[in-house]
């Protein structure tokens, strides 16, 4: 492997793990609290968002187009979250 793809691969990884984790907190805080007028809606749309930026990025970083499929995986993750946490609390 050449090195510059080691650097995309770690990089893009280390964003999107990060990013993704702000995402899904972001969701759990919007499930869990914020009962104050809209608050579990903006901090739901707030971590997609957040998803979208992650997925954005890597493909950026990796210099591919930032359309893709993979945006819906922004939306369903923090959907999921928010789901789960509102089915178990």
């Amino acid at each position: 492997m050449h090195i510059e793809q080691v650097k995309r691969y770690v990089l893009s990884s280390l964003v999107c793990s990060v990013v993704m984790l702000h995402s899904t907190a972001v969701a759990a805080l919007g499930a869990t609290g914020g009962t104050a007028g809209g608050a579990r809606q903006g901090l739901f749309v707030m971590s997609v968002l957040f998803g979208v930026l992650a997925i954005g990025a890597v493909r950026i970083i990796n210099k591919r187009s930032v359309w893709t499929p993979w945006l819906l995986g922004a939306v369903v993750v923090p959907t999921v979250v928010y789901w789960l946490i509102l089915r178990v609390f």
